[in-house]
């Protein structure tokens, strides 16, 4: 089976970027996380690359995307996302195994001192695929 995300890793703002290919894609894409602040409601988390935005499903591995859009996309874009995928429950897991380590309340170690609540990554189960 081909893993749809090849590289999770964590980024300079706390949260997760991942390198992916969803289907109808040409190419690996890099997406970053938005952060999931304290006391949000999980069931879906947001993500973004340079040319479109969309959310991976924590419940169930649908990943929704929009079209690309070549001028980048954006919050606005999202009322055109479609489910494009899913991701297996290995994949998912893993996932949110990673996802889960990123929890932090002022999560980031970059260089402008900019910090991000990210904390609301520790509601993330891993235990209902």
């Amino acid at each position: 089976m081909d893993e749809k995300i090849t590289k999770i890793e964590k980024n300079c703002m706390g949260t997760l970027s991942i390198d992916a290919k969803f289907k109808g894609m040409r190419k690996v894409q890099d997406f970053i996380l938005y952060p999931i602040p304290e006391g949000a409601t999980i069931e879906k988390v947001k993500i973004q690359s340079d040319t479109r935005i969309g959310y991976i499903n924590l419940e169930n591995g649908i990943v929704s995307l929009c079209p690309p859009i070549s001028s980048g996309a954006y919050n606005p874009h999202l009322m055109f996302a479609k489910e494009t995928d899913i991701l297996s429950r290995s994949e998912l897991a893993g996932f949110k195994f990673r996802l889960i380590q990123t929890a932090d309340k002022t999560a980031g170690n970059n260089s402008l001192h900019v910090q991000t609540d990210n904390l609301g990554a520790n509601q993330v189960s891993i235990f209902n695929l």
